[in-house]
């Protein structure tokens, strides 16, 4: 981690970078990262790439769940195609036993009064279940790591949860992350998919009349508030989007009648792969009526893109887009390239953003000073439920 602690100014190219020798890199390990739904993991070991490095997680035959080097210790055959036990996961090629914390229990080609098991600790990283999603803690003092936040859409009870299957991308996840408080796009890019369609959405999202917001830094990150005169008097219609650190992004609480009270949140991990690639997690917790509420969400979240005649001289890559707001997204992040080989012009419009890049950075110096960067919680914060705070629908003029 030497390149981190010779490095004391840190630039907006910096951010997106989270390989284990990159300030970012170093700075994203303090916290808990998304690695899994805890249903996707069975019987067998899965092969995980999680900021730059190769793991492999499993769950071993008494319950327990690991993260590990995907390399075994002795000759570095993949443990991805390991055998798992009452203890831990077995190498294919010479039998070595490791457990969840990476501790060597057996060498069965080595002599039987060897202690030589006793020399090796495999990298393991530790894992914790919340909600349905499996976190890995992969950062300084792993034996003694700071408490897991209780994110509120993954600790409630008193509603529906549902964790789409991870999305997996191919381009930086920085490009997602900020494209949170970027919220001049909601009207333009997305007018004709979910935005547009929702309840209210017609009148907020208007590409002729973007609402106008503000840029709010809270305990855990920041989030973009637009507001709008509402359609009763004495109202207006508030949309607050958030983006929260590590790479948490929550698109509020949402009412999907258009009413007052929120009955919806949305919550989305961004986990890097490396500097190129990332997954997505996406959880949805529902507390309205609706037995069919999340076959809605999904049909306007991935909605069908436009129907357009075939024109054979077409050559781009993304050739229908319009009208899903996976794909739009998909169409703009990734043509957008890394942040440190392109040519930008921010203007007013893009506050949210500049913000955003602005607390990064202190952030990141934050950890690289050896000090707690924002969002990482303390031990006596530990019991603490992470509610996010964000709204989206109609409210009284001038109700916080």
């Amino acid at each position: 981690m030497a390149l981190a602690a010779k490095q004391t100014r840190i630039t907006d190219a910096d951010l997106p970078r989270v390989g284990a020798e990159t300030p970012a890199g170093q700075w994203f390990r303090r916290y808990w990262i998304c690695v899994s739904r805890t249903e996707d993991l069975k019987d067998v070991p899965v092969g995980l790439r999680i900021l730059g490095e190769e793991l492999v997680l499993f769950r071993d035959l008494e319950g327990r769940v690991g993260l590990v080097g995907l390399h075994c210790s002795h000759r570095g055959s993949s443990l991805e195609y390991g055998d798992i036990e009452e203890r831990g996961i077995r190498c294919p090629y010479h039998g070595w036993l490791y457990d969840v914390e990476g501790n060597c229990l057996e060498q069965p080609a080595e002599p039987k009064e060897s202690m030589f098991y006793q020399k090796i600790k495999h990298l393991a990283y530790p894992v914790r279940k919340l909600g349905g999603l499996l976190f890995a803690y992969m950062g300084p003092d792993r034996n003694d790591p700071p408490p897991l936040p209780r994110y509120a859409p993954l600790v409630r009870e008193d509603g529906q949860r549902f964790l789409e299957p991870p999305r997996y991308y191919d381009y930086s996840w920085f490009n997602f992350f900020e494209n949170a408080p970027d919220v001049a796009h909601l009207s333009i890019l997305h007018r004709y998919s979910g935005y547009g369609k929702q309840t209210w959405g017609n009148n907020f999202f208007n590409y002729r009349d973007i609402p106008p917001f503000e840029a709010v830094e809270t305990e855990f990150g920041m989030k973009a508030v637009s507001r709008k005169p509402g359609p009763f008097p004495d109202s207006e219609y508030i949309h607050e989007l958030g983006a929260f650190f590590p790479s948490i992004i929550h698109l509020g609480s949402v009412n999907s009648q258009g009413r007052e009270e929120p009955d919806n949140e949305h919550t989305i991990f961004l986990t890097p792969t490396d500097d190129e690639h990332f997954m997505l997690f996406s959880i949805d917790f529902y507390t309205g009526p609706d037995p069919n509420f999340f076959d809605k969400v999904m049909e306007r979240r991935y909605g069908s893109s436009q129907k357009e005649e075939p024109r054979p001289y077409d050559q781009r890559k993304y050739k229908s887009f319009r009208g899903s707001i996976v794909m739009e997204d998909i169409v703009t992040q990734s043509t957008q390239g890394l942040l440190a080989e392109r040519e930008e012009h921010l203007g007013t419009s893009d506050r949210g953003v500049i913000m955003l890049r602005k607390m990064m950075r202190e952030a990141v110096e934050t950890a690289m000073k050896g000090r707690r960067p924002k969002g990482v919680l303390t031990k006596g914060h530990a019991d603490q439920i992470i509610d996010f705070q964000c709204f989206t629908g109609i409210k009284p003029k001038g109700k916080a």
